[in-house]
């Protein structure tokens, strides 16, 4: 009896993403065509994240019914599928549940004998050890070659198996600094503080129209306090009649108090006296428009004393896809509800969900720049109750890892605020950054290379200084001068007219 080879069908790639959206739309209600990752919005509805021991501004109004209704603002995106090369090498492939049956049902194949495995899985064992070791120590620590290294591993391996390799490393560095810090190891000192700028107090006119940036002590999480913690030191006075204001100013919280040592160094910068602004790098965040930018602040703005800071962009384009736009130039098109700051021509910043925010949308013609990443983390005082899930946070398999991240809020008076620090999830970069009085904000980039933020002066003679706002960041500050290959932002000083100092806060996050 002739019986017919039966060819059982080549397994398919199951994401291990595809457990959490297996309760999700994954099509739009009126059309048959399934929605962009980026559209498909979390169902789940995790614990509110929302700490009440902090001091600070009161959040814009928000009723619980209307966080409640408005969990499209908080969008979580997916990590990068792998390629279709990936899934035919069989390097990735996991069994589905249509295939099961049919390779359960085959003779199963003669193993290899131990003698021919024994050859093999020392070879295996020491290469991944080699390169995995090489590649991690280098991306750690050791700036431009650290990045260049990573970069050609991805390259090589996927970005799964990156990821992989980056997430193990940092899992045991977290636990050796666990240890450590147990067994009295590691001994928990105060970063040292910015040196203030702020020459003597000036008094206030007596009709003086404006008043100063708040700046709350905040209430420490870790018992004891450090010296120092919490408390905003000033770094400059405003310019011109101004002067009896402060500009500019930084602090340092702890924001965990399972880890102790994780240190988020703090940047408030009053928008009255300072301009933001937002340059594409020579090669990031690239995308399907081939559009790069000249990765250096303009010439302009170098001369004299009108730099002030430089602050680290965002995520690179393949890591996220996520949009940019500056000077009116659009340099990757802008993905729907990801989390968005945005310049408008007079100078307004406002941070929110592409499409959510009335004004944040490719038919506003005031917006000249904006630059999106992940998800929001602050929405209107309330951090985001999403932040242990999803892949908007640094992939799927970084999100839960502990490592420096960076990120941008704004006030409720307008001010915005830069935070960066070691060993950090994306919910203790949002409390720390809720503790400095955000209402709004967004994660930025991670990983200790590429968090980054110096602070710039130019004396009477033209030598310029510049100063990491924490010294444990990479760089030098000069590489924004020239070309750098990566997207960042900066902020230039500026004073302001007697009718351009007024500015409201509304509920969508725009200051004016």
């Amino acid at each position: 009896m002739n019986r017919e080879k039966h060819t059982p069908p080549r397994r398919q790639f199951i994401h291990p993403m595809s457990t959490f959206y297996d309760n999700m739309p994954v099509s739009s209600p009126d059309t048959a065509e399934p929605l962009a990752p980026s559209q498909r919005l979390a169902e789940e509805q995790a614990d509110w994240v929302q700490p009440d021991v902090f001091a600070g501004p009161t959040p814009s109004p928000w009723t619980s019914a209307q966080v409640e209704l408005d969990l499209s603002a908080w969008q979580v995106r997916p990590s990068e599928m792998p390629s279709q090369a990936e899934q035919d090498s069989g390097r990735l492939q996991v069994a589905s549940p249509q295939t099961t049956k049919h390779h359960l049902a085959q003779k199963p194949k003669r193993r290899a004998s131990r003698k021919s495995r024994k050859k093999r899985v020392p070879v295996w064992l020491v290469v991944c050890s080699v390169i995995t070791i090489f590649v991690v120590v280098l991306t750690q620590g050791n700036g431009t070659i650290g990045a260049w290294s990573a970069d050609e591993f991805r390259a090589i391996a996927g970005p799964v198996a990156a990821a992989q390799v980056e997430a193990w490393y940092l899992n045991v560095q977290n636990k050796a600094n666990q240890l450590q810090y147990q067994l009295g190891l590691k001994h928990i000192t105060a970063p040292s503080q910015l040196t203030s700028r702020v020459v003597k107090s000036v008094p206030p006119p007596v009709r003086a129209t404006m008043k100063p940036m708040p700046l709350p002590p905040m209430k420490t999480v870790v018992s004891p306090a450090l010296s120092g913690e919490g408390v905003w030191n000033v770094l400059e006075q405003a310019s011109g009649s101004y002067n009896y204001l402060p500009m500019d100013a930084s602090a340092f919280i702890r924001p965990d108090p399972n880890y102790p040592y994780a240190i988020v160094t703090l940047l408030q910068l009053d928008t009255r006296f300072s301009r933001l602004h937002i340059v594409a790098g020579t090669q990031e965040p690239g995308g399907p428009l081939n559009a790069y930018g000249t990765g250096s602040i303009a010439k302009a703005d170098q001369a004299g004393n009108t730099l002030l800071a430089t602050l680290n962009g965002g995520f690179k384009y393949a890591d996220g896809a996520y949009g940019l736009m500056t000077d009116g130039k659009v340099y990757v098109p802008p993905q729907p509800t990801a989390a968005t700051i945005a310049i408008t021509r007079s100078g307004k910043l406002i941070i929110g969900s592409w499409g959510v925010d009335p004004q944040l949308n490719s038919n506003n013609q005031d917006l000249v720049a904006w630059r999106q990443n992940a998800s929001l983390l602050i929405n209107n005082g309330v951090i985001n109750p999403l932040t242990k899930d999803g892949a908007a946070w640094g992939g799927t398999i970084l999100n839960s890892q502990y490592t420096w991240r960076s990120g941008l809020g704004i006030t409720a008076q307008g001010n915005l605020v830069y935070a960066a620090g070691n060993a950090l999830l994306p919910e203790t970069l949002g409390i720390a950054l809720h503790a400095a009085g955000a209402v709004m904000a967004m994660e930025t980039d991670i990983n200790p290379f590429w968090t980054r933020a110096f602070l710039y002066q130019r004396n009477s003679h033209g030598t310029l200084t510049i100063n990491k706002l924490n010294t444990q960041m990479q760089g030098t500050g000069y590489e924004y001068l020239n070309a750098d290959q990566r997207d960042f932002f900066y902020l230039t000083r500026y004073t302001p007219t007697s009718t351009t100092t007024t500015r409201t806060h509304t509920s969508s996050g725009t200051h004016s």
